[in-house]
């Protein structure tokens, strides 16, 4: 069998995941080629896009993010992309499959999965097509239309892949060299090569192949975890290394290939984009941290792997406490869930759809798809109103009131009082919670993190007829936009499982702009801007009709809500109108 593999020299990453496909499938006595997506641009446009990609997120990463995130809002705009891609490199691309007699190919890099997914669909190419997402986050530029097959990491990556596809996705795991598993060092010989103590308590930081993010300051923020000690490996950033080796402190190494005895010498990884690095780190049992991550896909991997339980999370001001629950129940319980997505060989996945020859898909418009697209062209008018004059990425949520996008209002001449309570992990455990919410006739808002967490609650919510709203995914710490598909996407997607029906209100727990507007338009979701927030220390204050409350308890112990909801029962009882936010109109 020949199979021909296509990545892209932009990171480790890719490259890494195309050698192992290629050794397992020599093992298995197949012939297997790299060539490098980069090399089918002419005049050296591939290096520009290289070049361009790395000072983008070295010097401009807001950029890199904004880019990120719009073409979550707008997918149609692949189509442009797709045409320019293919019209470059599609023509070295076939001879590539010619002059390698491939009976299939595979892409791990998204701009290639794109160019052959085109070609798929277009009959330029008529063997059937792989791609290996080598990301947590399946960007939509990653489920390339066309392909036959898509392969994740995890479970929850190939589910994205496929419903945004519809294609046929699996998920047999990271592509990890054996020697992450088999081979490596004792942890004492690991530490006594290094010259690290037994008794010392290693953070192993990682910032990827070209060293970038904010290393500098993640290193002085292991320093100031008491305990801790960064063991940093800079790739190929030479001044990097220069600069954390001035600290004097920890030990600082450039580019190695020594990564297994590092990961036998430390305690836990701590990275900022979720690529190759974590994946050897689950293969190796090593607890994995994301902090400070990188713009666009480092965020989005690093949500990613929180949710799906492999890595943990951890913000400015949180790094130590995350440090030291990796030592514990939480760091073993992540651990086996890392080691736990290995259940395949994704050479298998590829020799099988070689042996197929999978027929070219046909496009099929069925009633979700059509939803998804009279839902991209909301969110693409939505986007549009926001643009005129402001901007996409600052607009207010006043503009976007006046243009009418899934906002919920009270009705004119309204007599009620809309109110909603936002809940929090501290009465997670209480079974008269739910009871007592359906009574009053209020509106629980609950958060992503809470339903991921705490699933078992939000079906008691549900099961005792409560009113419930999407509050977003959780606590947005640090200074950074609201990341529309965390907020909407993420959070409905994990409250929807937990409830058992589609939740359609949105009350946002933090600043909303015009693309987490745009984002609900696209879910199909109502949002309720600008409540009038109340912050219980005691007795409710008045509460006017016509107007909507939203009640911050997310603090509160189960005897202080269940206060609050008497409260409101007492309303109910001298005969004012309370409702919940389902009632509004829009």
């Amino acid at each position: 069998m020949n199979l021909l593999i296509i990545s892209a020299s932009m990171g480790a990453g890719h490259d890494g995941a195309a050698q192992e496909l290629k050794h397992r499938l020599e093992r298995d006595g197949h012939d297997a080629e790299v060539v490098d997506f980069l090399a089918a641009f002419p005049l050296g446009l591939g290096r520009l896009v290289r070049v361009s990609y790395q000072w983008e997120l070295r010097l401009a990463p807001w950029s890199y993010e904004a880019t990120y995130r719009l073409w979550y809002l707008l997918p149609s705009m692949a189509g442009p992309l797709v045409s320019l891609l293919a019209l470059l490199t599609r023509r070295r691309i076939g001879r590539w499959v010619a002059a390698s007699h491939a009976d299939a190919v595979v892409s791990t890099y998204p701009l290639a999965s794109l160019t052959l997914g085109r070609m798929r669909k277009r009959s330029h190419l008529d063997v059937p097509v792989s791609t290996f997402i080598t990301d947590f986050a399946v960007h939509p530029l990653w489920a390339a239309a066309g392909v036959d097959l898509h392969l994740a990491v995890h479970p929850r990556s190939a589910r994205s892949a496929h419903e945004q596809t519809g294609a046929a996705a699996a998920a047999p795991g990271p592509l990890v060299p054996e020697r992450f598993t088999l081979d490596r060092p004792t942890r004492a010989a690991a530490r006594a090569k290094l010259g690290i103590d037994a008794d010392a308590r290693v953070v192993l930081l990682v910032a990827g192949s070209w060293g970038v993010g904010a290393v500098r300051r993640t290193f002085d923020d292991v320093l100031a975890s008491d305990g801790w000690l960064p063991l940093a490996v800079c790739g190929r950033n030479e001044r990097l290394r220069r600069r954390l080796a001035a600290r004097g402190r920890g030990w600082v190494v450039g580019w190695t290939d020594e990564m297994p005895a590092l990961m036998a010498a430390a305690d836990v990884l701590v990275e900022n984009a979720g690529g190759l690095t974590c994946m050897e780190a689950f293969a190796a049992g090593l607890p994995v941290v994301s902090y400070r991550p990188i713009a666009g896909h480092g965020k989005g991997n690093a949500r990613e792997m929180e949710a799906a339980g492999v890595a943990a999370l951890a913000h400015p001001g949180e790094l130590r406490q995350v440090l030291n629950a990796t030592l514990g129940l939480d760091g073993a319980r992540r651990r086996r869930a890392g080691q736990a997505m290995f259940a395949g060989d994704a050479a298998a996945d590829v020799v099988a759809l070689a042996e197929s020859g999978a027929a070219g898909p046909t496009p099929v418009v069925s009633p979700g798809s059509r939803r998804l697209r009279r839902a991209t062209v909301a969110a693409a008018t939505a986007a549009a109103s926001l643009m005129l004059g402001v901007g996409l990425a600052s607009a207010g949520a006043g503009i976007a009131a006046a243009h009418g996008v899934a906002v919920a209002h009270p009705p004119k001449d309204a007599t009620a009082v809309y109110l909603a309570v936002r809940l929090g992990p501290q009465v997670a455990d209480s079974p008269q919670v739910p009871a007592a919410l359906a009574a009053a006739g209020v509106t629980a808002i609950v958060s992503g993190e809470l339903a991921a967490t705490e699933p078992q609650f939000v079906a008691d919510l549900a099961a005792a007829g409560c009113d419930m709203a999407n509050g977003g995914w959780g606590v947005h710490r640090g200074v950074e936009w609201t990341w529309a598909h965390a907020d909407v996407e993420r959070s409905t997607h994990e409250i929807d499982e937990a409830a058992g029906y589609r939740v359609r209100t949105f009350v946002p727990g933090t600043h909303i702009d015009g693309f987490a507007l745009a984002s609900a338009a696209w879910a199909d979701q109502r949002v309720v801007l600008t409540p009038e927030v109340v912050a219980l220390t005691g007795e409710l204050p008045l509460l006017r009709p016509g107007r909507v409350y939203v009640i911050d308890a997310r603090d509160l112990r189960t005897s202080q809500v269940l206060s609050v909801l008497s409260q409101i029962e007492a309303l109910r009882a001298e005969g004012q109108q309370v409702a919940p936010l389902s009632s509004l109109r829009g």
